[in-house]
């Protein structure tokens, strides 16, 4: 049987250990891929969570809790002996539960977020099997949420110390089997659903077997949850609880961390290859994770300054615009034909650093002379 110190150690070290995981998904996604999302602000929200309900749980075993042979059951009011801290204890358990299950569907909406951008609407049968999978998973936390915060009415009854009175919403069977089965139910729909795109992926077999490798992670989540229902049926031990549940929580956000870290062995995408006004990578090979990495087309050897940056994108470096407004529209610039330049008189600076006056350069054009201004 694990000890209550034990697992609160454990604890802290499962939250330790999922740091440098989120980290290197943003890492990724913000300075490499360069195509950040929704989806990352909803692992990091859900790792806050997750770390909110670690330091609930040590708050309690600091308050006496987490002992030996002590359980979710209505014998924990005999057995706890400070009265005043076991309110304090059955207090910061019921509102505990928000954080844990906001960190179970917290990583359900992130892979959500990431299915949304493999699957296309090119394939209208999958973006209805997403759509479906969306309104499930809503409606499910919507469910446990209810449960788990109002079995028991008033809320009260959850920190009465009165054994004819209280009643703990956290620990009901019927809460606590629906959630279980909710959960179980939207893992196994957020794991199916992605294999049938490996079919329309312009991959290679390699490539498909770790882009499938990537997805069955989730089967992991599924594992763990398993145990933790076995163990919670098994004994009701409040440090084996904790420690599973964080186990479960802990693997949900590497799982979803996992398919990010691909990009982490390629080489930063240029800013100069990030459209300009929206600040979106252009696509080459379709949008998701699995691009991540993948070579960007050669820049032509032109020796422009400006060649690697898509024309509709080009803009102009100068420090000032032309009076003309012919001059200013992209598809106005006059060709190399129409314009001639000419010296009317070499002049050799000083400063090599310097540039030739507007006197020293005739800029012609039909019709037209254009004065070019010093830069």
């Amino acid at each position: 049987m694990i000890s209550g110190a034990a697992a609160i150690k454990f604890e802290w070290a499962m939250l330790g250990l999922t740091v440098p995981f989120v980290l290197l998904r943003l890492y990724s996604r913000c300075w490499i891929t360069r195509n950040a999302s929704a989806s990352d602000i909803v692992v990091v929200l859900t790792w806050v969570l997750f770390a909110i309900g670690t330091s609930q749980d040590f708050a309690t075993y600091r308050l006496g809790f987490f002992q030996d042979q002590q359980t979710y059951t209505l014998s924990l009011l005999d057995n706890f002996l400070d009265k005043e801290n076991l309110v304090k204890v059955l207090k910061i358990s019921f509102t505990n539960t928000i954080p844990y299950y906001g960190t179970l569907w917290g990583t359900k909406v992130s892979l959500l977020l990431l299915y949304y951008k493999l699957i296309p609407e090119s394939i209208p049968i999958l973006r209805l099997a997403l759509h479906i999978t969306s309104l499930v998973i809503g409606v499910s936390f919507f469910i446990v949420f209810c449960l788990n915060m109002f079995w028991c009415v008033p809320i009260s009854r959850n920190w009465s110390i009165d054994k004819e009175d209280a009643c703990f919403s956290f620990a009901a069977r019927v809460p606590y089997f629906v959630t279980a089965a909710l959960h179980l139910l939207t893992e196994f729909m957020l794991l199916i659903l992605p294999f049938p795109l490996l079919k329309v992926l312009n991959l290679t077999p390699r490539k498909r077997v770790e882009v499938g490798a990537l997805f069955a992670l989730g089967g992991l989540c599924i594992v763990f949850t398993i145990i933790r229902i076995v163990e919670v049926g098994l004994a009701v031990n409040v440090a084996t609880v904790g420690v599973w549940s964080t186990v479960e929580q802990a693997g949900g956000i590497i799982v979803v961390c996992a398919p990010a870290l691909r990009g982490l062995g390629a080489q930063p995408t240029p800013q100069s290859q990030v459209d300009l006004e929206s600040g979106q990578q252009p696509s080459i090979h379709g949008q998701g994770w699995w691009t991540a990495g993948r070579a960007t087309p050669k820049r032509r050897d032109s020796g422009s300054p400006h060649e690697i940056i898509p024309k509709a994108f080009l803009r102009f470096s100068g420090t000032h615009q032309s009076e003309n407004a012919w001059e200013s529209l992209p598809d106005k610039q006059p060709s190399s034909d129409d314009i001639t330049i000419t010296h009317a008189q070499r002049v050799v600076p000083n400063d090599l650093s310097s540039q030739a006056s507007a006197e020293d350069l005739n800029i012609t054009k039909p019709e037209q002379t254009v004065q070019v201004q010093p830069a």
